[in-house]
Parts: C-alpha cells; structure tokens; sequence
C-alpha cells in the first residue's frame, strides 16, 4: 500500500489562498510542522481540532481529510484510514491523477481490517478500469470467498489465474485453493475436477493427484478404461488402498496383460499394502500372486509365436495387443514399435486406448514429447479424452 504525504508543504501558498478559515488554517498548519517531524500523535490533535470546526468549505474539509488519513495510515490505523478516504474518494474534489491509487489503496485498506464487503466494492471499482490487475483480481477473489461469495470467487480468481498462465508464470498454489474451495462449496464435481487439473499440473502432490483420480475413475466407463486410471494412480503413486491393488490386478489379468498383474501385486506385497496378519486373508493375496505368475509364464513363453502371428495379420488390433503386452513386461522399445505399427493398420479394436498405450511407453522411455503427442492423438469427444489429458498433464512432472 502507497501513500504519498498531502502536497500541504509543497503548494503551501496555493492551499493557504484557498483555505480561508483561520480555525483551520492554523491547526493544519501546526499539524505539518509535526508530520515533518513525524511526531504522529501531536498531529492527528492538530487535525482534529481542524475538523472541529463547525464553519469550513468544502475544501477545507478536503484538505483536513487529506491530513488526516496520511497520519492514520503511518500509526497504522488502517480501520479508521479507510473511510477517510472513502469520504474523499466520493466528495468529488479529489484531483484526477489521485483517484486510481486511492480506489486501490481505499479496497486495501478495507481487507487489512476484514471489512471484506466494502473491500469487494471498492476492488470492483478499480478492476472496472484496469480489468485484469492481479493484485486487485486477488483481493477481490479473497474478498468474494470470505463473504461466501463462491461462484464469484471462482469466477474472479480463474481470471487470475488464466491471467498469470497466458504471461507464462505459475499460478500461485493458494489462487487454485480457493477456485478450487469454491467449486467445492458449490459442489459443483466438474469445477472441482477442473481445477484439481491444474493443481496437478503445477504442483503435482500426491493429494491433489489422489483426490483428482478418485474423480475420474468413479466415471469410467468398462473395464479397460477403470484399469488405465489404475495405471496412472500407480504412475503417480497414489495406487495405495489394498481393494484398489486387488481389482487392478484382476483387471489386467482379464485384458490379458498378466505381467502388469504380477508387477502390481509384487509392487504392494513388498510396500506392505497386501501384507496382514490375517492369514485367510493373506492366503487371498498369495494365490493372487501365483494366478498372475502363472498367466505370465505362459503369456511370455507364447510372445515370440504371437510376434510372427501379429506380423503376418492385415488387421492392426494384434501388434496393439503384442505391443500392450511388451509394455506390460517392460519391453520399451518392442512396444513403441509393435503399437506404432499396429495403429497405422486398420480394424484395430480401440485405437484411442492404443494411442494411450503407446503414449505411456513413450513417457516410460523418457521421450515426453512423443508421449503428448500420442495422448494428444486421442480423438476429440472420445470417452477416452479425459484419461488422455491427465496424462499429459503427468507428462509434465514425470
């Protein structure tokens, strides 16, 4: 907050012709003698006896205004301050080259006192004029939320936020808080989700990834598509509930990937999630672990004939599944290679789910812009469109 001292000193003989009072003139006058010294106390007297006065011009009153809202500002009086300046703000007399900085200072010194109604009107006004200053934009989302102004909180601090990301920064964790926040209040799910995308996009916490995945994969549609947002909590790290592990592993067994099934399990029992002291239990998660190997064993000794199958095919959906299958075992380069291939053919069965498939190798490979590209390569309107843009996003902290 800036505040310039009242100009008094530097136009003295102009504003003396006009204060013509000499029961103010001379309080006011004994008051800049102590503001010079800074002996704050000694002036708000000054200037109170000036106010005082019952006979005063409007300027006159203007002038002690002036004074006194510059001296309550320096003894921190900032709830006292505001409505001084308000008052000067609306009695028309205030020079033109004034009123920006005031309107900004007047809404600033209203949130610093919680007075968050008249902080919002006031921000208002100079975002009306300067649209898009992101101190005001900010302050007037802060203002909007505390006043349970949710909709307009979200509406105001989105803009700060769009703002912040088209000027190439990052947007500040606790502006996203509360758009987020407020989508919450309003339980409006789609705003949430919005907005725990761009939580992870910058600061990509387990929590946010965990919250935001949970959304996600309470909409997926079938089975398949349940087991990519398994693939992804398990790529970030929030694949952790002991049922969650359970079911992907199932799930990749039933798309015939046991390797993926077997890598999950192995991962959960050496993490302790499938670890208990209940032996039935325990019991369960061990033949869930032999079920996967088994499928492995003899899903990897068939490969090299399902390769020559694949190759010889007029149809693209084998190289995909052979291409998912090396994925799912750790064989980069064959799944880049057979998925690749596979795509470009046709009658593959779904090849938005290919494309992400090929999308993830890539990101395991480390080549991260080949990974967009490919998840990017998603079809608009695709039921596969939201998991594709996740992973995009995941590329971006991976």
């Amino acid at each position: 907050m800036t505040l310039l001292a009242p100009a008094a000193q530097a136009a003295e003989e102009k504003q003396q012709n006009k204060i013509t009072t000499k029961a103010v003139a001379v309080p006011l006058k004994a008051a800049q003698e102590a503001m010079q010294k800074k002996q704050w106390d000694t002036a708000l007297s000054e200037i109170k006896k000036a106010a005082a006065v019952d006979k005063k011009t409007p300027f006159e009153a203007y002038q002690i205004d002036e004074f006194l809202g510059f001296v309550l500002i320096q003894q921190k009086k900032f709830g006292e301050a505001a409505p001084v300046f308000e008052r000067m703000l609306n009695s028309g007399l205030m020079p033109a080259d004034q009123v920006d900085e005031r309107t900004k200072t007047v809404a600033q010194l209203y949130f610093q006192v919680k007075d968050y109604n008249k902080a919002a009107q006031w921000a208002k006004k100079w975002l009306e004029k300067h649209p898009n200053t992101e101190d005001m934009g900010i302050l007037l989302g802060q203002s909007q939320y505390l006043l349970n102004d949710f909709k307009g909180a979200a509406a105001t601090m989105s803009t700060v936020i769009n703002n912040a990301e088209k000027a190439g920064r990052k947007p500040d964790e606790n502006w996203i808080q509360i758009v987020m926040s407020s989508h919450f209040k309003l339980d409006n799910k789609d705003g949430i989700g919005e907005a725990l995308k761009k939580m992870v996009r910058y600061y990509p916490k387990e929590e946010y990834w965990d919250n935001l995945l949970d959304i996600y994969r309470r909409k997926a549609q079938g089975d398949r598509m349940t087991l990519g947002y398994y693939r992804l909590m398990n790529d970030v790290g929030v694949l952790k509930e002991k049922g969650d592990v359970v079911e992907m592993a199932q799930l990749a067994m039933d798309a015939g990937v046991p390797g993926e099934a077997q890598t999950v399990v192995q991962k959960g029992m050496d993490s302790g999630t499938l670890k208990s002291a209940d032996k039935t239990e325990q019991g369960r998660y061990d033949r869930l672990l032999a079920g996967a190997k088994k499928q492995s064993d003899v899903d990897k000794a068939e490969l090299a004939s399902l390769a020559a199958s694949a190759e010889k095919s007029t149809s693209g959906q084998p190289l995909v599944a052979l291409g998912q299958a090396y994925l799912s075992y750790g064989e980069i380069d064959k799944a880049i290679a057979a998925l690749q291939k596979g795509i470009g053919m046709p009658g593959v069965t779904d090849i938005d789910e290919a494309q992400i498939s090929l999308g993830i190798a890539y990101l395991k490979k480390g080549q991260k812009e080949q990974a967009r590209q490919a998840f990017n390569a998603v079809k608009d309107g695709s039921k596969w469109n939201d998991l594709a843009d996740l992973w995009v996003i995941r590329t971006q902290s991976a």
